[in-house]
């Protein structure tokens, strides 16, 4: 190949892809407009809180593979540590509430049963509608393929 590819963002997709269009062999130039690269994965100072957040960390997830590959081609893949359990803490300001999300290992959630593992005022049914997600059409959003209703729309979506 010849030429220059442009990568427009030093957010986390435009690094992975700069890197696998070099590990390629193409010239890539990155353009970014903040003082940083990393996109949304970045640390800040939430003044409301009181506390540094973490921004990042919900982006990777196991199953994503095409992150994992990164990670592996900046030879970062045995950096990354992750917790003993799959489980998501959540603050609620709006209701001044905390709960961890704590679904279960495996292809059948077993953990909506339990109403500890879930989101508080929501009931096992409530999570049935995510499989609408399954057969949503590729330009439908998560709004218009569930229902955007709700505890589990307002809490957790």
């Amino acid at each position: 190949m010849s030429g220059v590819v442009h990568v427009i963002g030093a957010g986390l997709a435009g690094l992975a892809a700069a890197t696998r269009l070099a590990s390629q062999g193409q010239r890539v130039i990155v353009h970014e407009a903040a003082r940083m690269a990393g996109g949304r994965c970045r640390s800040y100072y939430d003044q409301q809180i009181g506390l540094t957040i973490d921004n990042g960390n919900h982006l990777l997830l196991a199953c994503n593979h095409a992150a994992i590959a990164y990670l592996a081609r900046i030879g970062a893949r045995d950096a990354l540590a992750g917790p003993q359990e799959c489980a998501f803490d959540f603050v609620d300001l709006a209701h001044s509430e905390r709960w961890t999300l704590r679904p279960n290992a495996g292809r059948i959630p077993w953990w909506i049963f339990v109403a500890s593992r879930r989101v508080p005022g929501t009931i096992a049914a409530d999570y049935l509608g995510g499989v609408s997600l399954l057969t949503a059409r590729a330009e439908a959003t998560v709004a218009g393929a569930l229902k955007a209703r709700g505890a589990l729309w307002e809490r957790m979506w």
